[in-house]
């Protein structure tokens, strides 16, 4: 069953546009400070400092500027500018002459770094952040800054692996609480918007059939009113723990609020999923809809399974009465 571990599976709506926004303003901040450094480099105010090659912050100002332009047009797709971004600094700092020069601009992959671990899933995200640091390493290594040794380099790994993964731990803990129901462990509304999304990626070049299963639990309102809320509360819990065990792999249960909920399943094990439900859990009225991945809307999927929950109750929707 699936679980909110990163904001990888939010590349639609708001979190998606936040997504491109926050590394438009890392690319913005950075490519004004390598600006800033190739400028003074250029035309220095003192002159009894020693300064770099400018070549790699021209280098970097060009990667930057490159990644801001492709995210104004697209900022649906991401990689090409982090790519921009993971190459700009390593290449800023294989020019530097002082070794603190080289930790000034640690700070740049630091937050890089966080910004991976908080969007990506976490192997893709550790593979890009390796990839970043071996960067820095070997950048330092080349660079005519004197350092000293091998704690030189261990304190940059250290750095920018501990900064993503602190963050990381951060950001899981968050991102689970904003998803997750805190009354049956499932995920809630926008859990489900960013667990079936995500779902449905993983099978985009390879199609397969995606069900929708809409879930009520009939009579929790009297069940409420004659025993009280905890023995509602109880019908919930128990129940979502009965489909949580019968859930197939790949699938994805949430609680949609108060006695709904919903599972997105792909493959053909919706029926074993169904048999549980009418054996362990009664007074369950569901509704079933069915696509292929290659053009399933989870938003209209879930409309059609509501329909026929609706349908099977002998209450029809008002717009399919017209």
């Amino acid at each position: 069953m699936y679980r909110p571990t990163s904001l990888a599976g939010a590349d639609s709506g708001g979190l998606g546009r936040q997504r491109a926004r926050l590394l438009r303003i890392y690319l913005g901040a950075t490519t004004f400070l390598y600006l800033y450094g190739v400028v003074f480099t250029l035309f220095p105010v003192r002159t009894d400092l020693r300064f770099a090659n400018p070549a790699g912050g021209i280098v970097a100002i060009a990667l930057g500027v490159m990644a801001l332009v492709w995210l104004a047009f697209r900022p649906d797709r991401v990689a090409p500018a982090i790519v921009c971004a993971i190459a700009a600094t390593p290449i800023v700092m294989a020019f530097h002459v002082t070794l603190t020069a080289e930790y000034m601009c640690l700070i740049a992959p630091m937050f890089l770094a966080m910004y991976l671990r908080a969007f990506h899933p976490p192997g893709q995200a550790w593979t890009m952040i390796a990839a970043l640091t071996l960067a820095c390493l070997i950048a330092v290594g080349v660079a005519p800054a004197p350092h000293v040794g091998v704690i030189t380099f261990l304190i940059i790994a250290v750095a920018i692996v501990g900064a993503a993964e602190s963050f990381g731990v951060l950001i899981r803990a968050m991102f689970a609480a904003a998803c997750t129901d805190p009354l049956t462990g499932l995920l809630n509304r926008a859990g489900w918007e960013v667990g079936t999304t995500s779902l449905l990626k993983r099978f985009q070049s390879d199609p397969v059939a995606v069900t929708v299963v809409a879930l009520d639990i009939d009579g929790l309102k009297a069940l409420n009113d004659t025993y009280g809320h905890l023995a509602g509360d109880r019908r919930i819990t128990d129940y979502a723990d009965h489909w949580k065990h019968a859930l197939p792999r790949d699938a994805v249960l949430a609680r949609l609020g108060g006695d709904e909920f919903a599972a997105c399943i792909t493959g053909d094990r919706v029926q074993e999923f169904l048999d549980a439900i009418e054996r362990h859990t009664p007074e369950v009225s569901v509704g079933v809809a069915t696509r292929s991945s290659s053009d399933a809307r989870v938003t209209e999927l879930y409309a059609e399974a509501d329909a026929a929950l609706y349908r099977s109750r002998g209450r029809p929707l008002r717009d399919e009465r017209r």
